[in-house]
C-alpha cells in the first residue's frame, strides 16, 4: 500500500536486497483494498484516494520498468516524498522509467486494470495485512507495526539468503548467493 508506513519499512529493507539479487527476483505488488466499482479508482483504500492513486503509480512503474533497480529507485523517490504519493506523477522522471509509457498507464485504463487485478490477487491469497512478504510463493514475513511471522529474520541478508535459496531458474545465481547454504531438510 503506497501510503502505508509498514510497506515503506519493507521497501526500505528491500532497497538493500534488490541491488544484490535483482537478477533472480520477480517482484509482484498486490494491494489491499475493498473493490467498490462506483469509487474513483474502483476500490476504496485504507489511506484514501491518494493511496489508490499511488498504488496505480507503483503498478504502472513496475510494469514499465527497464529493470528492477530502476523500479526500486522509483519507490525510493516516492518514499522520499511520502506526503506527495498519489499527487505528483513527475516523481517517475528521476527513476529512469519510460515516462511516456508510465504516464499513459497511470492516466488510462491500463493502470486501473492492474490495480483491480492486484486487489483481487490479495483477496485470493487471503492477505489482509500490509505489508506481507512472500518468497517463492510462501509467506515469509509480515511488518505491521513491527516484524512478525519472520522465522528466517527480517534483515536484508536474511531476505537475500531466502531469495537465493528459493530461486529455481536456469540463469546463474548472483555471486552473493554462494555465501548462503541451501536449507537442510530433516525427515
Amino acid at each position: 500500500m503506497s501510503r502505508c508506513p509498514d510497506a515503506r519499512k519493507v521497501e526500505e529493507v528491500f532497497a538493500n536486497v534488490v541491488p544484490s539479487v535483482h537478477s533472480i527476483m520477480d517482484v509482484q505488488l498486490n494491494f489491499i483494498a475493498e473493490l467498490t466499482p462506483n469509487s474513483t479508482f474502483g476500490a476504496t483504500c485504507m489511506h484514501g484516494d491518494a493511496e489508490c492513486r499511488g498504488n496505480i503509480d507503483e503498478l504502472c512503474a513496475l510494469k514499465h520498468k527497464p529493470d528492477l533497480p530502476s523500479f526500486w529507485r522509483f519507490l525510493t523517490c516516492l518514499n522520499n516524498h511520502f506526503t506527495d504519493i498519489g499527487s505528483d506523477p513527475d516523481l517517475s522522471l528521476n527513476a529512469g522509467l519510460d515516462t511516456a509509457a508510465f504516464l499513459a498507464c497511470t492516466s488510462q485504463g491500463e493502470g486501473l486494470a492492474l490495480f483491480k487485478q492486484s486487489v483481487e490477487a490479495s483477496v485470493f491469497a487471503g492477505v489482509k495485512t500490509s505489508a506481507t512478504v512472500f518468497i517463492g510463493g510462501s509467506l515469509r514475513c509480515v511488518e505491521d507495526g513491527g516484524w512478525y511471522s519472520c522465522p528466517g529474520g527480517y534483515r536484508p541478508t536474511d531476505f537475500i539468503r531466502d531469495i537465493c535459496n528459493a530461486y529455481k531458474g536456469s540463469a546463474p545465481k548472483p555471486s552473493i548467493c554462494g555465501q548462503y547454504r541451501p536449507p537442510t531438510s530433516f525427515r
